[in-house]
């Protein structure tokens, strides 16, 4: 095999592009022994290749994982067919358990609610309604000026929203040029 093709059929091999017939070439040639001394490098990556695609299993190999996989599914089916009566008993229990210490846990729970009833005094009453209003009020402002601060930005960096609005994709705006045309 001449250099320059080897060199293109090596270049192929690198990139993954070569079939099988060509690495069966590049086997072939490496494990000659005429190899150039520049390409001396890959004759342990090609004869590799070579060797590991000669390796067979023993001649019992079969036989030998056969029974490896029986006795193991002997023991495991033994073990499980007796703890899974045991198995079903436990989790029932472990639920019934879970389910009561729950129930219980949820019935000593405060859930009233942790302001005074006020509905006796309407003085009391009415402060502590003013009180949520006005917070409301407060956060209700504050909410409003954060807006306005954001539209107002929004406003001033002069985006042209027709041209990157996603809908107008697929029905565009008219605007006064296209409707002066028709």
């Amino acid at each position: 095999m001449d250099t320059e093709k080897l060199h293109k059929l090596l270049e192929k091999y690198w990139s993954c592009e070569t079939s099988v017939r060509e690495e069966k070439e590049l086997q072939f040639f490496f494990s000659e022994g005429n190899v150039p001394e520049e390409l001396r490098q890959y004759i342990p990556l090609f004869s590799y290749i070579r060797d590991e695609q000669s390796i067979t299993l023993s001649d019992d190999f079969s036989e030998r994982l056969q029974n490896a996989i029986e006795a193991e599914a002997k023991q495991r089916y033994v073990t499980i067919r007796i703890f899974k009566p045991l198995l079903r008993i436990a989790v029932s229990v472990l639920l019934v358990v879970g389910m009561g210490i729950s129930f219980y846990f949820i019935s000593k729970q405060d859930n009233r609610p942790h302001f005074v009833e006020t509905f006796e005094d309407p003085n009391a009453a009415m402060r502590q309604a003013t009180y949520a209003l006005e917070k409301l009020s407060h956060a209700l402002r504050k909410s409003e000026t954060v807006s306005m601060e954001t539209i107002h930005f929004i406003d001033d960096l002069d985006i042209d929203w027709t041209a990157i609005d996603s809908l107008n994709n697929n029905n565009p705006v008219e605007t006064d040029s296209v409707k002066s045309e028709r």
